[in-house]
């Protein structure tokens, strides 16, 4: 269930909306709303988007422990997610 809800916009202004859930100790990203890909590839590695039902949340491998954590990863994923759209450049490997 989403505890909490928020809207991140990109230094260029293009706007993400997340829902923050807490589950088993970690938060999860939730992607309720982000630009279109414009013909990108939305394949979920390329993406870094797994889908939970139907819920599609930001896939990230480390602890999330705090809701700061998780506003930090959704920030984070809305720049490189512009990025991509943009340009097509790919996430930075890890």
């Amino acid at each position: 269930m989403i505890t909490h809800q928020d809207t991140y916009i990109t230094r260029l202004g293009t706007r993400f909306t997340f829902g923050f859930e807490l589950k088993d100790g970690n938060y999860r990203v939730i992607i309720l709303d982000q630009p279109a890909y414009n013909g990108r590839d939305e394949n979920g590695h390329i993406i870094h988007v797994i889908r939970d039902g139907d819920d599609r949340l930001i896939c990230w491998t480390g602890p999330v422990p705090t809701l700061g954590d998780a506003k930090i990863v959704a920030a984070l994923w809305a720049d490189l997610t512009e990025k991509y759209i943009i340009s097509g450049e790919p996430f930075p490997s890890t």
